[in-house]
């Protein structure tokens, strides 16, 4: 689908004025209920509060309230957890109780959870969609939708689907922010960054603590290699992205990458210790972004084993069951650096364990997630050439591996320092040209092309031209400056 010229201008629109949390019920539910549901649903849009609790304690006050089984089923779907199956089953039993009161959205939302729960996870999100698309308004349907388009690498639809409702929705509307913030981070994604930041300083000029948002500009500016205006940025917002318990690992994640490019590992180092993996028993997404930082620090040289001990062990304490291989790949670079190697080999066994358990997850732990891992533990076990190897031929991972393009450059950077510690020195180059032409501005980039004695570089303003066969080029740009 493509974006039509009244969606990309973003602007407000008019319509009739619905609610964004109202309730896939068709028919008006009491107050409270309504009140429960709708702040359930805000805090997993806001990273904020315990949405799971909240709608719990209105199901015990009226265990037939259909919408809110709806809702809790929605959040187990999105542990992609294996552990968390025996639970969404029993949701869906409680809910089943009560079918007869259900509705056709209500009906449907539970067929969805039903499909991830008999492991028919491409189902289930095919009807997730399905919903946002014929209830506009459903941003349940449409958040775990999203959500599962970042996990199958569906960087199209992380944009589109979200584009698809907007027609539907103003400023006037409660929730249009969140709506308006899952739509700049699908524009990010899929390379358009200007539209993308406008989307998202929009949102947060409706919504200053809207932290979807803020992350979605903060993907612009490090796409863009825009490193001094990214730290700028996640300092000015830090008042209100620090807030949400969801987003606020992850932003200084963010920032401390604004950092590295700078080569200051020093104030990357410091963001670890001070807010990952803090107090007891870490979210596994701030595993993941401990995990992927503390390999980006390694890489650079710097002596990080000490640290990877509590990160190895935060992975170990999981259940690892490759329900989303993306976190799996990244629990291997923590048992790699660490020097687990029973671990190591557990994980791929229980990657081997879920393709063969569950079809859809096949071709992605087959032909991306197993040969990943054995390329990390080559290279962890010095085997710089294998991992080469291995990199090279799913480079096109680094661009769709079940993560933001952000998250996945860790997989171009390994592959580049396989290559440059194989002595491919002519690849190395080649991948750092990439990297330059795809980030100009990247001070990171500057520095890895002068570590593999590439060609020298020229900018013009923001231009950048490099090597003796862009020289006219350079010229051009000199003389139509002003």
């Amino acid at each position: 689908m493509m974006i039509t010229a009244e969606q990309a201008k973003v602007l407000p629109r008019r319509g009739l004025r619905k609610p964004l949390t109202r309730l896939p019920a068709g028919r008006r539910a009491d107050e409270g209920r309504s009140g429960a549901y709708r702040a359930a649903l805000t805090m997993l849009h806001t990273g904020q509060g315990t949405p799971m609790v909240t709608i719990d304690k209105a199901l015990r006050a009226d265990p037939g309230f259909v919408s809110g089984h709806c809702l809790r089923a929605a959040l187990l779907v999105m542990t992609c957890r294996d552990d968390a199956r025996l639970e969404l089953g029993r949701t869906l039993d409680a809910a089943q109780v009560f079918i007869h009161r259900a509705d056709e959205r209500e009906s449907r939302h539970l067929e969805a959870a039903s499909a991830w729960l008999e492991n028919d996870l491409r189902r289930a999100l095919q009807l997730y969609g399905e919903i946002a698309v014929d209830h506009p308004h459903d941003t349940l349907a449409l958040r775990v939708a999203h959500f599962g388009d970042l996990q199958w690498s569906r960087t199209e639809r992380l944009r589109d689907r979200v584009a698809a409702v907007l027609p539907h929705w103003h400023e006037g509307m409660e929730g249009y922010t969140h709506v308006l913030g899952m739509y700049a981070f699908g524009l990010a994604e899929a390379g358009d960054y200007d539209l993308s930041e406008r989307a998202g300083r929009r949102a947060i000029a409706l919504d200053r603590g809207n932290a979807g948002a803020i992350h979605a500009v903060a993907h612009v500016l490090e796409m863009q290699g825009r490193v001094e205006e990214g730290i700028a940025w996640l300092l000015a917002t830090a008042p209100n992205w620090t807030r949400s318990a969801g987003y606020a690992p992850h932003l200084w994640w963010h920032l401390a990458l604004f950092h590295l490019d700078l080569s200051d590992t020093n104030a990357a180092l410091r963001i670890h210790d001070r807010h990952l993996l803090v107090g007891a028993g870490p979210a596994t997404s701030t595993l993941v972004d401990a995990s992927a930082l503390l390999w980006r620090l390694q890489l650079r040289g710097v002596d990080v084993a000490s640290r990877w001990r509590p990160v190895a062990d935060g992975w170990a304490q999981r259940q690892v069951d490759g329900l989303r291989p993306f976190n799996d790949t990244h629990a291997m670079l923590a048992f790699v650096a660490a020097e687990r190697r029973s671990s190591a080999e557990g994980l791929i066994d229980a990657l081997r364990t879920s393709a063969a358990r569950t079809p859809d997850l096949h071709e992605i732990i087959h032909g991306a997630a197993l040969p990943v891992c054995t390329a990390l533990k080559a290279f962890g076990e010095g085997d710089y050439e294998a991992a080469t190897a291995t990199l090279h031929d799913l480079r096109h991972l680094a661009k769709r591996c079940g993560g933001s393009q952000a998250q996945c450059d860790l997989l171009h950077l390994t592959l580049l320092e396989s290559a440059l510690r194989s002595g491919y020195t002519p690849m190395a180059r080649s991948l750092v040209a990439e990297r330059i032409e795809s980030r100009p501005r990247s001070v990171f980039n500057r520095h890895l092309m002068a570590r593999v004695g590439g060609a020298p570089t020229f900018f013009v303003g923001d231009q950048m031209y490099w090597a003796q066969d862009r020289m006219d080029f350079v010229r051009e740009a000199l003389l139509a400056s002003p």
